[in-house]
């Protein structure tokens, strides 16, 4: 009998990817498979010990295509299929042309190998892949992301548990969430004009274009904060919860709204329950907006015209009720909560009616999960690995990258950089607590009606396998 063929899930930010990594582990186990799901780096120190497998993800290749393929030539070496499955994958600035700019400095799909596959959010980006790569065109395929479908009726009962915690200790609350990286961001502002980030002080263009955007986010957070101030006077009697962008440092809004004990700074778990949860959600043009549209909630899209400039978000811009000043966003919101919760259940989400967004994103017109556990089926069909690693190299493996990790954290306090950039990624990858992934395996099962087993072996790494 061979061994079971190694699936490597990454995750990068576990509020935003976990769910949606768990429900596809559980339904594409099987007796000849075994699924990884862990940090990318995690990944690829385990893929050392693994051969003939298929890595489901975007991590292999980055930050900017194709500056960095150490990680995807490991994979290769490895007999790795690659399936390159982007979190980023549909809400992109301004028009066409800005987005296949966008699509090109994410990926080049010429680089990659036969076996390998790119699936994309919508037809858009599946077709101008293709166009960059007409030899791979049968491997570039229109799926839509998996995380979208949990905003379908059949799903939201996963996460109804956690929606239910969130009203009974906040109320009838509103929530607010902002996308203010660019000028309030975790990194500082070093990181916000870093090469890293796209800035390049050599190019006129870069140079502009960074300015421009940080300028316009800089207006908008002294909006925003304006803005929540004001429901908080307006709208004393319910709590308002704000969400900053994972990328932001949630410190600025604890301090500038220290003092109102009604409004909560919060970015606890993923976003799906608190939508589910809200009287309604006031975005700037973030996914998260167009998460609320998919849940079937009530969305305030506030932006000021002056402000929007040529790096508005397309997608997310197309839903909820557009509000351009302050006060529009107060009477929408008093309209909104003049109702009793139960008379507002949660809408059907409507598919757009430009079809531009249908183009981007398949979610509107049908599922994802079933088309990309099609693929992971195809890419495991002419494998078949050498070996799988014990359980016990595995404990040894995560204990020894413990200790490493302990060691670094011991030279941290010595490099203010270095401590800055540890809390931002412990903040997006805080690690996996046995018990939460118990709790949320245990939905996807009742929800799918098999079963599955699982091991968490360091806060880094855990496995799903067939029963």
């Amino acid at each position: 009998m061979s061994a079971p063929i190694p699936i490597l899930f990454p995750v990068e930010t576990i509020n935003r990817e976990l769910d949606f990594r768990l429900v596809m582990a559980a339904l594409s186990a099987r007796a000849h498979n075994r699924i990884y799901i862990g940090l990318h780096e995690t990944l690829m120190r385990l893929c050392r010990h693994l051969d003939h497998g298929v890595y489901l993800g975007k991590n292999a290749i980055r930050p900017h295509f194709p500056d960095r393929l150490d990680d995807y030539h490991l994979l290769k070496s490895r007999q790795f299929c690659f399936v390159h499955l982007d979190t980023e994958g549909a809400v992109y600035p301004g028009t066409e042309e800005r987005w296949r700019q966008v699509l090109h400095s994410r990926l080049h799909p010429d680089h990659l190998a036969g076996d390998d596959y790119v699936l994309t959010w919508g037809d858009f980006q599946r077709d101008t892949y293709r166009m960059r790569a007409p030899n791979l065109a049968d491997h570039i395929l229109t799926t839509g992301h998996p995380g979208f479908d949990l905003y379908r009726p059949d799903w939201r009962p996963y996460f109804e548990a956690d929606a239910r915690k969130q009203r009974q200790r906040y109320g009838d609350f509103i929530l607010v969430n902002t996308n203010l990286a660019r000028t309030n961001n975790r990194m500082g502002r070093d990181f916000v004009f870093s090469s890293y980030n796209g800035f390049d002080p050599d190019s006129p263009a870069s140079r502009r274009h960074t300015i421009e955007s940080w300028a316009r986010q800089t207006e908008q957070l002294s909006r925003f904060v304006r803005l929540v101030h004001e429901l908080s006077q307006r709208f004393g009697h319910q709590s308002i919860v704000l969400r900053p962008h994972p990328s932001e440092d949630p410190a600025l809004y604890e301090r500038i709204f220290a003092g109102l004990p009604h409004l909560h700074v919060l970015h606890q778990g993923p976003v799906a329950p608190w939508l589910l949860a809200c009287r309604c959600l006031i975005h700037d043009g973030c996914t998260t907006g167009l998460e609320a549209h998919l849940a079937g909630r009530p969305v305030i899209n506030f932006h000021p015209d002056d402000s929007r400039g040529p790096d508005a978000l397309f997608l997310p811009n197309l839903f909820g009720q557009h509000c351009t000043s302050i006060e529009e966003v107060l009477d929408a919101v008093a309209s909104l909560t003049r109702r009793p919760r139960r008379e507002l259940p949660p809408r059907p989400a409507t598919p757009p009616s430009d079809p531009r967004a249908l183009a981007l994103l398949h979610n509107f017109r049908g599922e994802a999960l079933p088309l990309i556990l099609e693929v992971l089926q195809q890419a495991q069909r002419s494998l078949s690995p050498q070996g799988a690693p014990s359980d016990a190299l595995l404990y040894a493996e995560e204990l020894a990258g413990q200790v490493v990790e302990r060691t670094k954290a011991l030279a941290r306090p010595l490099s203010h950089r270095h401590r800055v950039a540890n809390a931002y990624a412990r903040g997006k990858f805080p690690g996996f607590d046995p018990r939460d992934i118990a709790r949320r395996l245990a939905r996807v099962q009742a929800l799918i009606g098999r079963s599955v087993r699982h091991r968490v072996f360091s806060p880094g790494l855990l496995v799903v396998e067939a029963p």
